[in-house]
């Protein structure tokens, strides 16, 4: 099981980096593919979690951003932020911390992400990954229980959907954590690809 949060920008990482290098206290900032970059907060820091710096980043960019949070495995949350202000949220299990809330997804709207597309959509795959609903065997649960059998799943079906590639949507899953604590194997991964420390972060490799 894993915890991870990131923000999904649709912008380069060199016209978003003057602005990050601004808001965000500690983490890092990597290249997401074609105009788009993500950021990796190191949420142990007051108010630098995904969520408190989606609005700030999205008002000084101008740009909408895409803020997701994965819990243990079972549970993603994903916001979008606008003019620094929350526009859409997302909750795969809000049963999870409400026991009035209903036993679905919140806020399964294809629609709201279509800004974070990088190339074709896939309709059919988005709506079904909003939906707890895997289209591929490998996600489903082997007990036949509905959903997800991990919600990283989920998370990558969504990019996948929206035209990310493979190496994104595995980007898009790294923790600030995990970055620092592996960071032969992110040097290896990333290949020479930039990566931006920002605040009191220090480079991981």
């Amino acid at each position: 099981m894993t915890t991870y949060g990131t923000i999904l920008i649709p912008v380069p990482l060199e016209r978003a980096a003057p602005v990050l290098r601004e808001v965000c206290a500690a983490g890092y900032a990597i290249p997401a593919g074609q105009g788009f970059c993500l950021v990796h907060p190191d949420r142990s820091v007051d108010d630098n979690d995904v969520f408190a710096l989606a609005g700030p980043i999205s008002a000084e960019l101008g740009v909408p951003v895409l803020a997701a949070f994965q819990y243990d495995g079972d549970r993603l949350e994903l916001e979008v932020w606008r003019d620094g202000v929350r526009d859409h949220r997302y909750d795969s299990w809000p049963i999870r911390d409400d026991e009035d809330a209903l036993d679905e997804p919140l806020g399964a709207d294809p629609a709201a992400f279509l800004d974070f597309a990088a190339g074709p959509v896939d309709g059919h795959r988005l709506a079904s990954a909003l939906a707890d609903t895997p289209i591929d065997v490998e996600d489903m649960d082997v007990d036949g229980d509905p959903g997800y059998v991990w919600a990283q799943a989920l998370h990558c079906d969504v990019l996948r959907a929206l035209g990310h590639p493979d190496q994104v949507t595995r980007r898009a899953q790294w923790d600030y954590f995990h970055m620092r604590g592996a960071p032969q194997t992110l040097a290896e991964v990333l290949g020479g690809t930039e990566i931006i420390a920002l605040g009191t972060a220090d480079r991981p490799f």
